[in-house]
């Protein structure tokens, strides 16, 4: 019998690759999000079942009868939102005895980290979901890859050929996630319960510096890049003025301020132990951006 998986956010660029890794790993996936049209649309082999996360009663009819689900928070519009999510996914949870969720926390998580708004926001959730009582099993991604592929973040790549993100050191090299690689983790996860209980730092093999990442950046914009980063201040402040969000350039700003902050080499994991526990190959930074120049025709 297939093992029957709920993915939350099945529309967005997390959920949408854990749904699509299921499917072709052949589990029966129930795609919950907000827009049913749009689920099918995407998803035409998954069940569509929508739903928010604020209420408890379509979480229940989304979990109900799954051996395992999937979930990350999306992005709160309310310091309220993330503690009134959880407190009704862990309620419907309980009502229909979830075996096993997977849960990221979508950036960087953990003691080892400065603190910062974010981070602590992510180390709190990570926790709140081990001691939920419910069998689970927590990601912990560094900065995702797929970041690069936002034109606000990198207004200077393409027309200047500067990149001058991530607004950290020119000689920290960092781990990146990408969302394919969390996913290959996340539906390896699904069925694992035998792993409850623990966290897993993740990552996309290939650690590197900015100028590192600039010359691998070179095939895919059709141009010569260097890096040249921009400060913690001032990439939060591009971001929040795009968003008409003080709040969001605020956040950023002390996010990328704490990260700056940490010794050399410190935001290098090692993927491979992963690899091992998960039983998956994770796709280097190198071949991801070699995927962008291919279908970019460069």
């Amino acid at each position: 019998m297939s093992q029957i998986v709920a993915v939350f956010g099945a529309t967005g660029a997390q959920g949408a690759p854990v749904v699509r890794h299921a499917l072709e790993g052949g589990m029966t996936v129930r795609a919950v999000a907000r827009d049913e049209a749009r689920i099918r649309n995407l998803h035409p082999e998954a069940e569509a079942h929508c739903a928010t996360l604020d209420d408890e009663e379509a979480l229940v009819k989304a979990l109900n009868g799954v051996d395992a689900a999937f979930l990350h928070l999306p992005m709160p519009q309310s310091p309220e939102d993330p503690g009134n999510w959880m407190k009704a996914f862990f309620a419907a949870a309980h009502r229909v005895s979830l075996p096993l969720l997977v849960f990221t926390t979508s950036g960087s998580s953990g003691n080892r980290y400065p603190s910062s708004v974010i981070i602590d926001g992510s180390t709190a959730g990570m926790k709140a979901v081990l001691s939920s009582g419910i069998p689970a099993i927590v990601l912990q991604p560094t900065i995702y890859l797929e970041n690069l592929l936002v034109d606000v973040f990198l207004p200077r790549l393409r027309g200047e050929g500067v990149l001058d993100y991530p607004p950290l050191p020119a000689t920290q090299k960092m781990t990146w996630t990408s969302h394919e690689d969390q996913a290959r983790i996340a539906v390896a996860a699904l069925t694992r319960p035998d792993l409850a209980g623990q966290n897993f730092e993740i990552g996309t093999p290939g650690a590197m510096t900015g100028p590192e990442l600039a010359g691998l950046l070179e095939a895919w914009v059709g141009r010569s890049v260097t890096f040249d980063p921009c400060a913690p201040e001032e990439f939060g402040q591009r971001i929040g003025e795009v968003l008409g969000s003080p709040e969001t350039a605020f956040a950023l700003s002390d996010l990328y301020g704490a990260l700056a902050k940490m010794e050399e080499g410190s935001l290098a994991i090692e993927t491979r132990p992963v690899e091992e526990v998960f039983g998956v190959r994770l796709t280097p930074v190198s071949e991801h951006v070699s995927g962008w120049a291919a279908a970019s025709g460069n």
